[in-house]
């Protein structure tokens, strides 16, 4: 299968996305498109893709199931070429997301703590201390 066969079979599992979709955010043509792009642009993930097309299938319909997208400017989602199969990989954004529009949490934040930072984590359901200077030599 060269990269137009993958496009093809990309384009192809629209019946069994459409079926699935939890978020009606999730649109076929715009996650089609998504993958697309992905494929055109990583030979690595075309040639998995090629050698184990049951694991991409699976991928697309995961992203419709999980309602999360591809959309590269979101950052919320990847196809990752794994183990000789692609995998749907969700970023700490599109957890975020995920947690927020599913009505788990309110809002969220990620940030990075340096060994020079001030930092006590407080439990599960406190904020915790995070002391910086963000222009210091903040360490690793």
């Amino acid at each position: 299968m060269n990269n137009f066969n993958v496009v093809e079979y990309v384009s192809q599992q629209e019946g069994l996305f459409l079926p699935v979709i939890s978020d009606e955010s999730v649109t076929w043509e715009k996650e089609k498109q998504f993958a697309i792009q992905a494929f055109q642009g990583n030979k690595f993930l075309t040639d998995t893709a090629t050698k184990n097309p049951a694991s991409l299938q699976n991928a697309i319909i995961n992203v419709a199931s999980i309602g999360i997208s591809l959309n590269p400017a979101n950052k919320h989602a990847y196809l990752v070429p794994r183990d000789g199969r692609i995998c749907l990989d969700i970023s700490y954004m599109g957890l975020l997301h995920l947690a927020m529009s599913g009505g788990s949490i309110l809002w969220g934040q990620c940030k990075l703590v340096h060994e020079s930072d001030h930092y006590m984590n407080k439990g599960l359901d406190v904020q915790p201390e995070h002391n910086y200077s963000p222009f210091g030599d903040r360490g690793k």
